[in-house]
């Protein structure tokens, strides 16, 4: 019979060999590949990925550097952080992180609740390992520095081979689809293929010549002959609403005998047309690529938000041409006037005036800011004291997740199974926005501003992410089917009009992109040659296209009747597609085309800001807003 001091003794001993280092690396790795969800191959990126700390670990331990457990286990724990990000990224974004988003961290932190509401708990287990590899590093140190000496030769060979590896697996230089799928998902190659590619294009960037990206232009975006609702809004005021974290299946919705959006839907029902296949087409700049791309009709970056990485460049979005029209164009949003980099970014976006949190009572904060009812009671005053026609563009606040609305502020009755959980808190919270609107849009009337205004409404992005565990069963049960992204990235377009007597559901599929040359159509304004626009007035396009950014990888796409999404390796063998409302699986290799145009727009788009191309066709006067030679 084994005593237990003898088991004690045998567990001692085999923590003191190098196989239990390299089980405590196996078992980081598997963590973080199911945190991430990599289901193929799991075994061969878990094998990369423990020859890879191995070298490092053996590296540092035969080294001659003073303090190298400190440097080592700096090393190991910077590391380890990356791990964690990336599991929060990709619990929120569906994608890792990279280094072109750590300028994110600063409006990550910003926004604590929100961050802490995308925490993993199981992600903590990344860091638990440190002591140990701590602890056994020194212990390892002398052993190391022996067996390097006897075995200098055949170690050197290891650390070449190995490199060699990662470095064709990095360059795939034969295109390999399997080469590719392993760089995206292992995580060493996956970050150094990431940095490579970012020094690429910093030193050496693929330009477009502006010759090509006019052709573009041209091809690929459709404009109407006899457009239809064209100048119903003509020389009415304009007022956008941006809906924070709207999307679409709330509308027209009852939830336990109550309407979730009882306002928006009688807007609907008169006077409106209601666009209920329109998608966000957002970056990882969320709210802020949002209004980027709504106001431009150009597409956000992967890299990070426009408003920062493009905050210098010259535009032609809707304030301008709003402007040119005679109209006053100013923005108002209930949080901090320098989040998301709004306040140095505005101006150049056309905007003659933006009213924040600062310019506002703050009597009443809900969540991050200034609640929606007491913003939107606030600007009706302001809006009643414009002695020219206006454009107002607002953003409301409090459904931001992670929808924390206290009882007091909603009257939206949860079932008892969804109290205090994402899905019960997001419908509380999209309930009281809605009421919200619904005062904004009394208010207008008492002060004689309703009939002369356009009220267009639209959400940003998505509340409930379709990938996370405690929101896609509830979200499916409540819609029917399985939640998947095509209702995720679903948000509501509404463009109300007082007066004009039309009732109208357009099933077009469009997407924030298409959102600025919809509303001058409806507002009687003519597109302009000179305009880069590559979006469409989705009133009268003949075919309805959008491409996406983050949340799914560059390439994917809705058009038409169909939802098409990249592999997770970035690669077309491997994508799938399926009938949008439906979730039948349609052959993904027949979308080929469309594909390539998805990615040749955003490659235009991008094009378009780095090369500040409009500047070369448009000058403002500041003063009147007016297009100057």
């Amino acid at each position: 019979m084994i005593r237990q001091g003898d088991i004690m003794k045998r567990l001692r001993a085999f923590i003191e060999t190098p196989y239990f280092m390299a089980i405590l690396f196996a078992m980081k790795m598997l963590v973080y590949y199911t945190l991430i969800e990599v289901n193929r191959m799991q075994l061969i990126l878990i094998l990369i990925s423990l020859a890879v700390w191995s070298v490092i670990f053996v590296c540092f331990g035969s080294s001659g550097l003073k303090r190298k457990r400190g440097i080592f286990i700096l090393v190991y724990s910077l590391l380890s952080l990356v791990m964690f990000a990336d599991t929060m990224y990709y619990n929120y974004y569906n994608q890792t992180v990279s280094i072109r988003q750590l300028w994110q961290a600063k409006s990550v932190t910003a926004v604590p609740d929100s961050f802490f509401a995308t925490l993993i708990p199981a992600s903590f287990l990344l860091f638990i390992d440190i002591p140990l590899v701590y602890i056994n590093f020194k212990r390892y140190s002398e052993k190391f520095s022996k067996m390097v000496s006897s075995h200098k030769h055949n170690l050197k060979h290891v650390v070449y081979a190995l490199t060699a590896i990662i470095v064709i697996m990095v360059i795939n230089p034969f295109q390999s689809a399997a080469v590719a799928r392993v760089k995206s998902m292992e995580f060493f190659t996956n970050h150094i293929g990431d940095i490579c590619e970012t020094i690429v294009d910093n030193i050496a960037p693929n330009e477009m010549e502006p010759e090509e990206i006019l052709e573009v232009l041209n091809a690929e975006v459709e404009e109407a002959d006899k457009p239809h609702y064209y100048g119903i809004g003509k020389g009415k005021n304009l007022v956008v609403i941006q809906l924070e974290a709207f999307q679409d299946f709330v509308i027209g919705a009852e939830y336990n005998g109550q309407e979730i959006t009882p306002n928006l839907n009688s807007l609907i029902n008169k006077d409106s047309i209601y666009f209920d296949r329109y998608y966000s087409n957002i970056g990882k700049g969320n709210t802020a690529d949002a209004e980027f791309s709504s106001l431009n009709s150009l597409y956000p970056l992967i890299d990070g938000e426009s408003y920062r990485l493009y905050e210098d460049n010259t535009y032609n979005g809707l304030p301008w041409i709003m402007r040119e029209q005679g109209y006053t164009s100013f923005a108002v949003h209930g949080y901090k006037g320098e989040f998301w980099n709004r306040e140095n970014a505005y101006p150049n976006q056309g905007f003659e005036d933006f009213i924040s949190m600062e310019d506002l009572d703050q009597s009443e904060l809900i969540g991050m800011g200034v609640s929606d009812k007491s913003m939107f009671a606030q600007l009706v005053p302001m809006l009643k004291d414009k002695d020219n026609p206006f454009f107002a563009f607002v953003i409301t606040l409090t459904s931001h997740h992670p929808f924390n609305l206290e009882e007091e502020y909603s009257d939206l009755e949860l079932l008892e199974e969804d109290v205090d959980t994402k899905f019960g808190n997001y419908l509380r919270s999209v309930h009281y926005t809605d009421e919200a609107i619904g005062q904004f849009i009394e208010g207008l009337k008492e002060a004689g501003l309703y009939d002369n205004t356009v009220i267009a409404m639209y959400g940003d992005h998505h509340g409930l992410n379709c990938g996370m565990d405690d929101v896609c069963p509830r979200v499916s049960s409540f819609i029917g089917r399985n939640y998947d992204y095509d209702e995720m990235l679903n948000v509501p377009l509404i463009i109300h009009v007082p007066g004009c007597d039309i009732r109208n559901t357009i099933h077009r599929t469009g997407g924030q992109i298409d959102f600025m040359p919809t509303i001058i159509n409806i507002m009687g304004i003519e597109p302009k040659d000179d305009t880069f626009v590559l979006g469409q007035d989705i009133v009268n396009a003949k075919e309805g296209f959008v491409a996406f950014t983050s949340y799914l990888f560059e390439g994917s796409f809705a058009a038409d009747e169909v939802m098409f999404e990249i592999s997770r390796e970035g690669i077309f063998e491997g994508s799938r597609a399926w009938l949008i409302g439906t979730n039948e699986e349609v052959d993904a290799a027949d979308y080929k085309e469309q594909y390539e145009k998805a990615l040749l727009l955003k490659k235009t788009s991008e094009e378009i800001l780095q090369q500040n191309l409009i500047a070369e066709f448009i000058k403002h006067d500041e003063a009147s807003g007016l297009e100057t030679e």
